[in-house]
C-alpha cells in the first residue's frame, strides 16, 4: 500500500510525528517536495530530533528517499546525515538524480528576499528549475562531461563545486525506478509532504506561499510514480492554527493576538523548527480545512496537538468568512482576499482543569474535547483516523488503522 501525507494548514501541523508513527509499517519513506525550509520535529523517549531533508522514517530504520520534487543544499544535507550518525543512526538514503541543487549563493541571496522567505535558498533554486536552468543531482555523476553541454552556462560556472560533492554519488539514483520496483514487490511506501496545502505554489494563499507543490498530488510528480498508485491520502490538522513569517504580512484570518494566542504559542512551543521565529497563533479555521479537503481528496484527517487546548476556558471555531459583504464557506486561495477576511466564529466550552495529555483511549478524553473533535468533523464532513495528545511518539489515539 502507498499512503501520501500532507498538511491541511500553513505547515507546522506535526506531520513529522505522524510520518514517524506510520513509518512503523512502511518499507520506504519518501520526501516529495520542498527543501531545508521544512522542519519535522520528532520526540522519542524525551529526545528531540529535527529533520530538514531526511524523511522522518529515519528513526524507524526505514529506507529514506528524497524525490525529484525537492531542492537540496548538499552542505546542509551532509550536516544532517553526519548528526544522525553521531547519534548512532545510520540512515539508508537515496536521492533522486533529478532533484535540483541549492547552491551556496542561493542561500545567501534568499536571506535578503521577501519577508516570508526562510532564507534557505528555496525561491532562487525553484526559479532556476522552472527556467530550465537547474543544476541537478545527476550533474554530480556527469561532472566530467558537463563541459560538453553548450547550453548550460550556470552548470559550467559550478563544475568545480560539483566535483567537490563526490560524497553524494553513492546516494544518487533513479528514484522513479526504485519506487516502481518496490511497488511491484508489494512494499509499503509512505510519501511525506513538507509545508502544507496553504503554502502550495498553486493552491495556497498566493503569493504568500512556498515554491513547490505541497498538496498530495505533488507526491507522484515529486517522486516519479503514477498517480493511480497512491492508495490513500491523509491530511494532518493542528487542533488550532499557526503560521510563521518575518513580519506578519501574510494572511491568517483567525489569528489571536491576545491572551489565548499567547497561551497557544507558549504551551504549543510554537517556534519555527527551521527559522526559530515565534509562530502566529489562532483558532481553528474550517474554511481553510474545506479548501484543503477539496483539493487533496483526503480519505481521513489526523488531529494533532489536542493537549495544547487543555489550557483554555473556551474555544472558538471559524465556520465561515465575511469578505466585502459576502459570506464564504470555503477559503479563497488568494492572499488579498484572505487579508480582508473577517472570521465568523462559533464558541465551544473548553475543558480546562481536565487533560487530554498522553491519553491513548478515545473514551477517556474529556467530554468537551470529544465535542470539539466531533464539531470539526461535522463542519468539514470528514473523519479523524488518528488523534495526537502529546509530543511523544506514543501519545496517540488510533481510531482507524491507516494501513488497513
Amino acid at each position: 500500500m502507498n499512503i501520501a501525507i500532507t498538511g491541511c494548514q500553513w505547515g507546522d501541523e506535526g506531520k513529522g510525528k505522524i510520518v514517524d508513527l506510520l513509518a512503523k509499517k512502511a518499507d520506504y519513506v519518501v520526501r516529495y517536495n520542498g527543501g531545508g525550509n521544512a522542519g519535522h520535529t520528532l520526540v522519542v523517549n524525551g529526545k528531540t530530533t529535527i529533520l530538514h531533508y531526511v524523511p522522518s522514517g529515519v528513526l524507524r530504520d526505514k529506507i529514506c528517499v528524497i524525490g525529484n520534487g525537492t531542492v537540496i543544499s548538499l552542505e546542509k544535507l551532509k550536516e544532517e546525515i553526519d548528526k544522525l550518525k553521531a547519534d548512532n543512526i545510520n540512515p539508508k538514503i537515496f536521492i533522486s538524480e533529478l532533484a535540483n541543487i541549492i547552491l551556496p549563493e542561493d542561500m545567501e541571496s534568499s536571506k535578503t528576499e521577501k519577508a516570508e522567505s526562510t532564507g534557505r535558498g528555496i525561491r532562487p533554486t525553484y526559479i532556476r528549475k522552472a527556467a530550465r536552468e537547474g543544476i541537478r543531482m545527476i550533474d554530480i555523476l556527469n561532472v566530467d562531461f558537463l563541459h560538453e553541454d553548450i547550453s548550460r552556462d550556470k552548470v559550467k560556472e559550478n563544475i568545480d563545486y560539483l566535483k567537490e560533492q563526490g560524497w553524494a554519488k553513492p546516494l544518487i539514483t533513479n528514484v522513479s525506478k526504485l519506487l516502481n520496483d518496490a511497488i511491484k514487490d508489494n512494499k509499503n511506501i509512505l510519501f511525506e509532504g513538507a509545508q502544507g496545502t496553504w503554502l502550495d505554489v498553486d493552491f495556497g494563499s498566493h503569493p504568500y506561499t512556498t515554491s513547490s507543490n505541497a498538496v498530495v498530488s505533488g507526491a507522484p510528480t515529486g517522486s516519479g510514480i503514477g498517480p493511480h498508485l497512491i492508495n490513500k491520502c491523509l491530511g494532518v490538522v493542528k487542533a488550532y492554527i499557526t503560521r510563521v513569517d518575518r513580519t506578519g504580512i501574510s494572511p491568517l484570518p483567525t489569528q489571536d493576538d491576545g491572551e489565548s494566542g499567547n497561551i497557544l504559542r507558549d504551551h504549543g512551543k510554537e517556534f519555527g523548527a527551521t527559522t526559530g521565529r515565534p509562530r502566529r497563533c489562532g483558532w481553528q479555521d474550517i474554511p481553510v480545512l474545506r479548501h484543503s479537503i477539496l483539493v487533496n481528496g483526503f480519505n481521513s484527517l489526523i488531529l494533532t496537538k489536542l493537549d495544547v487546548l487543555d489550557h483554555l476556558e473556551e474555544l472558538k471555531i471559524c465556520t465561515k468568512y465575511e469578505i466585502n459583504g459576502k459570506e464564504y464557506d470555503i477559503a479563497p486561495a488568494d492572499g488579498l482576499m484572505l487579508r480582508k477576511a473577517k472570521p465568523i466564529y462559533e464558541t465551544l466550552p473548553g475543558w480546562k482543569g481536565q487533560t487530554t495529555a498522553g491519553i491513548k483511549n478515545y473514551d477517556e478524553l474529556p467530554e468537551n474535547a470529544k465535542k470539539y473533535i466531533k464539531r470539526i468533523e461535522e463542519l468539514t464532513d470528514a473523519k479523524f483516523s488518528i488523534i495526537c495528545t502529546g509530543a511523544e511518539r506514543n501519545d496517540i489515539i488510533v481510531l482507524k488503522e491507516p494501513w488497513s
